[in-house]
């Protein structure tokens, strides 16, 4: 998979959780379908339990343990 012409927004905002990240990343115009909110919130439920939960602390998560969980799932 390469990462090419990718580009990564931040979210500026003092400590989110993974479940406020999911939330808000769901809730923008990126995922304005009901098939694709459905489809890429199951998707991130799926990662969230896999590196924590939805109460960790999104900056504590590292690139590793997100790719572990993708890769598992």
């Amino acid at each position: 998979m390469s990462a090419a012409g990718a580009t990564v927004t931040a979210i500026h905002r003092a400590a989110m959780d993974l479940g406020d990240a999911a939330d808000e990343f769901l809730g923008t115009h990126r995922v304005a379908n009901d098939n694709t909110r459905h489809a890429y919130a199951s998707a991130i439920d799926r990662t969230v339990t896999a590196v924590g939960g939805r109460d960790r602390l999104l900056s504590d998560v590292t690139d590793a343990e997100v790719g572990d969980a993708l890769t598992s799932l």
